[in-house]
């Protein structure tokens, strides 16, 4: 899933999206009109860390507790020919990387935004967007849909509402006034916050589990400029099932130096009681495990413009790009220190705060093979920021606050978009850096059969001598066939640099032939790495079969389509 120090969506608490054109779903000036009763309620899905299957499946089940005909089905599984057959459609969706859609919804917005979109003036719709607000194109993919389908002829049942990363209650106060317009009721300024209250998806996501860590070491070979980690944990417990392609989700806790400088910067005392998670508990302990204190955004400049009077954070209210800018250059520490408020109370405060989210790992083993733990492939993050040393909330956790015996509070999430498939199949893996990390699980699963298909990993790094991860460990696997065979690419080895797409074009006409004989396809790692090996395969396809970009790139649309291939990035 994820192999670096990033937030997922998680359950919280937050004030309506601070986007300009997010719309307010309660408005004490608007009454919304309500709109005829369906047939059938279609409710799709497109997400990439699973929230927008926790909402979608929340909406499910208050969509059927109030007698509506509803289906329920992932972008990914449904044929966009089917759109101009609809009645109603309820979407969900979230956004990756740079305001891009998930993986598996491509196609489908694809078909959306083109000209030869269907048209869809018998629809009416509903879209709910979730994204962070600390990118630039928050809630992009929500939206390119809305607009999409309204361009199409389709009529909103509810305008699109965005969504931060603590989404939970918005989301809810969404469904609530999307199903009452359904049901014929008209909603008013109070509905969506009674829904809230009677709403039965109210228990977290996840339930943590403890596990001890029983290794943590350096991956990397003196001299390297990194310090991946190799960490092992074991379940304290009965082990909770996993299987290669999920995802561990660390329930992240800031550190305490960090806490400590904040406190001081506040003039807070540190035992001060105050309300989180339903408790009382010290604003130090508050700051150490429910929020985030490091990651700036909106919310926070808006809500500290107006504690602090400063107009120089006020005009960044009205200026996209030189928020981002100073999202991206400063932390919460940085705000409080060049803009003081004095006697600021903690309560206000932490107002101003998103919830600590989890952060999710690639799991890097199989229980086949280590039964009673779980493997993770971890680089931490570091870098000097208004001359301070700066760590990732969890990378830092992990790497320097996770000494061999302590515990982590963890659970696992299940990643159904990054499946094996049958042990005879052969299989093609593109996984630089961390996102080596799944493929060691499919590797060691493979091991444990004894009729398997080939595998062949593509796997990039800086240098050879100091960073070739689990070298030993794949060489291994060559000579006993769990792996076919193995190309690597080095960044910075030679007189140019030479990345792992650049491989996959050096050998394009033997990846085409492993195509052809049914291999699927598997990536893993950041974004921009996976948009250019995508663009690397179809220039391989393009010229072996002598089509144009548009036939390569149906050819990888039908594979993935089938689960041939298959991508897990951020």
């Amino acid at each position: 899933m994820l192999t670096t120090d990033r937030s997922i969506v998680a359950d919280g608490l937050d004030a309506w999206a601070a986007d300009a054109d997010a719309q307010t779903l309660v408005d004490e000036t608007v009454t919304v009109t309500t709109t005829a009763r369906p047939r059938l309620v279609t409710i799709l899905y497109a997400t990439e860390t699973g929230a927008s299957e926790d909402v979608a499946g929340a909406l499910l089940r208050e969509a059927e507790g109030a007698d509506l005909t509803t289906t329920l089905q992932d972008v990914a599984d449904f044929d966009p020919e089917d759109l101009g057959t609809l009645d109603v459609l309820l979407f969900v969706t979230s956004t990756t990387g740079e305001g891009e859609v998930p993986f598996t919804a491509e196609e489908f917005f694809e078909r959306v935004e083109g000209e030869d979109c269907p048209d869809l003036s018998g629809l009416r719709f509903a879209v709910l967007a979730l994204g962070d607000s600390t990118y630039e194109l928050f809630c992009e993919a929500g939206k390119r849909l809305d607009r999409a389908l309204a361009a199409a002829g389709a009529a909103r049942i509810h305008d699109r509402v965005d969504c931060d990363v603590d989404y939970e209650d918005t989301a809810a106060q969404w469904r609530g006034s999307v199903l009452a317009k359904l049901n014929g009721k008209e909603v008013g300024p109070h509905a969506a916050e009674a829904h809230i209250a009677g709403s039965s998806e109210r228990s977290p996501r996840f339930e943590p589990i403890a596990a001890r860590v029983i290794e943590n070491r350096i991956l990397t070979a003196p001299g390297s400029t990194k310090a991946t980690r190799h960490i092992a944990l074991e379940f304290e417990d009965e082990p909770p099932a996993y299987v290669p392609g999920d995802a561990l989700g660390l329930v992240a806790q800031n550190d305490k130096g960090v806490v400590d400088a904040l406190l001081d910067v506040l003039s807070f005392d540190p035992a001060r009681q105050v309300p989180a998670n339903g408790r009382m508990i010290s604003i130090a302990e508050a700051l150490a495990e429910s929020y985030e204190i490091s990651a700036l955004t909106p919310r926070f400049i808006e809500g500290w413009s107006k504690l602090a009077s400063s107009p120089d954070l006020e005009a960044l209210q009205s200026d996209d790009q030189a928020r981002i800018a100073f999202i991206h250059a400063h932390h919460v520490i940085d705000v409080a220190r060049q803009h003081p408020v004095k006697g600021v109370s903690a309560e206000d405060f932490i107002s101003l705060l998103r919830p600590l989210q989890p952060r999710l790992y690639s799991i890097a083993s199989s229980q086949r093979v280590t039964a009673r733990e779980v493997h993770l492939t971890v680089a931490p993050v570091e870098y000097e920021l208004h001359g301070e040393t700066r760590r990732g909330v969890a990378t830092g956790q992990l790497a320097l606050r996770a000494p061999v015996g302590s515990r982590v509070q963890m659970y696992i999430h299940p990643n159904e978009h990054f499946r094996l498939p049958e042990p005879t199949t052969p299989i093609i893996m593109v996984g630089p850096g961390t996102g080596i990390a799944p493929f060691r699980a499919f590797l060691q699963e493979r091991s444990c059969e004894t009729d398997r298909g080939k595998a062949w990993l593509f796997f990039g790094e800086r240098n050879r001598e100091f960073d070739f991860l689990y070298h030993d460990e794949l060489e291994d696997y060559l000579v006993n066939g769990t792996l076919t065979r193995l190309d690597t690419a080095f960044s910075r080895d030679g007189s140019a640099k030479y990345y792992v797409q650049h491989s996959i074009a050096e050998n394009a006409a033997e990846v085409v032939a492993w195509i052809d004989a049914g291999a699927h396809i598997y990536i893993c790692g950041d974004a921009g790495m996976a948009n250019d090996v995508h663009d690397a395969l179809v220039r391989a396809l393009a010229r072996s079969k002598q089509l144009d970009a548009g036939g390569a790139e149906n050819i990888l649309n039908t594979m993935r389509r089938a689960k041939r291939y298959q991508r897990d990035v951020y």
